[in-house]
C-alpha cells in the first residue's frame, strides 16, 4: 500500500492515486538504482574483462594439467583423469558464457523495462496537463 498526497490509500500495483490521478512519486530510497548508458556500458565491459580473465584462468589451468608448466620431475604429478582434462575445462568455459549472457541480458531487460514505466509516466502526466488546460478557459491561467 502506498498513500498518495491527498491522503487516499492505493494498491502497490498502481501507478496513479484512484481518488485525484495524481502519479505515485516514491521515495528515493525506495527506488531500484537506474544505470545511465555509459554506466551500463561499463558494467558490460566489466563482464566481458572478467570472462577473458576466466577464460585465461582455465587455459592456464590446461596447460598446468598437461605438465608443460610445471615439470613432473621437480612438482610430482598431478593425478587429474584423462576424461576430467578435456571435458572440465570445456564444462566451464560454456556455463560461465551463459551466465555472462544471462546476467547482461538481465541488465538490458531492466533498463527496456525502466525505459518503458518512464514513457507510460510521461505519457500519462502530458495526458493531464493537456486536460488541465483544456478545462482552462482559453487555455490562460
Amino acid at each position: 500500500m502506498w498513500k498518495c498526497e491527498c491522503g487516499e490509500f492505493n494498491n502497490d500495483d498502481l501507478e496513479f492515486c484512484g481518488q485525484c490521478e495524481k502519479p505515485r512519486l516514491s521515495d528515493p530510497a525506495g527506488q531500484g538504482k537506474q544505470l545511465t548508458t555509459r554506466a551500463m556500458f561499463r558494467r558490460i565491459q566489466d563482464f566481458i574483462l572478467f570472462d577473458i580473465a576466466f577464460c585465461a584462468m582455465v587455459a592456464l589451468y590446461c596447460v598446468v594439467v598437461d605438465g608443460k608448466v610445471l615439470p613432473p620431475e621437480r612438482f610430482g604429478t598431478i593425478a587429474v583423469p584423462e576424461v576430467l582434462k578435456t571435458t572440465l575445462p570445456i564444462i566451464a568455459i560454456i556455463l560461465f558464457q551463459i551466465l555472462l549472457v544471462i546476467n547482461i541480458l538481465r541488465m538490458l531487460y531492466t533498463s527496456a523495462f525502466t525505459s518503458e514505466k518512464n514513457s507510460v509516466l510521461l505519457r500519462r502526466i502530458y495526458q493531464m496537463l493537456k486536460k488541465d488546460q483544456n478545462k482552462k478557459p482559453g487555455g490562460e491561467e
